[in-house]
């Protein structure tokens, strides 16, 4: 192996223990803290996830609605066909 190459796969080892190593420290702090809150406070934030998430879908299907009603109001489906 060339001094070139060992130089490269040494410096692309440190590189990703490195990372690892970050990342383990990330995850474990995270975890650390989450450990450390309360059950309100997930309960809180499911719930509040929830209320986003189903007030999404309903604005999505609303805003389909309203697109629908539109474009028979305007007569898009007619000219849509005669080009």
């Amino acid at each position: 192996m060339s001094d070139n190459q060992q130089i490269i796969d040494t410096s692309t080892a440190l590189a990703t223990s490195k990372a690892a190593t970050y990342g383990g420290s990330v995850v474990g702090a995270a975890s650390a803290w989450i450990g450390s809150i309360d059950l309100a406070f997930w309960a809180s934030i499911i719930i509040g996830l929830s209320g986003f998430l189903m007030n999404w879908y309903y604005a999505r299907q609303k805003n389909k609605r309203d697109e629908e009603l539109h474009k028979k109001l305007m007569g898009e489906d007619s000219h849509d066909k005669q080009d």
